[in-house]
């Protein structure tokens, strides 16, 4: 065993101590004050754009309300088309608010009658009788 402690204290006495890396310069005062500015005027820059928007919101007119739009939706659902996006959309559009074209479509829908020789399916199967 003496010669084990002899190479392993043989291989530490060649350690030699790596010289550190050198200290990071400091930035200068201009380009600290350089970051700062931009970072200010970025956050000046969306104060302002946040500002715009809010006076236009607030400053927007309501856009006005035709009477005769709102009384004419259920003709537009009972006139044998289907509901699509696109007249759904168009039916938004005209309504003073999305609750009272819902209410519009609920309280005003009526079937649509099928072509001759067409059968729905929802009646078909309503006359099927399960057994539990």
């Amino acid at each position: 065993m003496p010669l084990d402690d002899e190479r392993f204290e043989a291989y530490l006495k060649q350690f030699r101590p790596l010289d550190p890396e050198p200290l990071p310069e400091p930035k200068s005062r201009r380009q600290t004050r350089a970051r700062f500015f931009l970072w200010a005027g970025a956050a000046a820059a969306v104060v302002i754009l946040g500002g715009v928007a809010l006076l236009r919101i607030r400053t927007e007119k309501p856009r006005a309300v035709e009477t005769n739009t709102y009384s004419a939706i259920p003709d537009r659902l009972t006139d044998g088309k289907p509901l699509t996006m696109r007249s759904a959309n168009a039916l938004m559009a005209k309504t003073p608010s999305f609750k009272a074209l819902v209410d519009d479509m609920a309280f005003h829908s009526r079937t649509i009658p099928l072509p001759n020789g067409k059968r729905s399916a929802v009646a078909e199967l309503s006359k099927e009788k399960i057994k539990l």
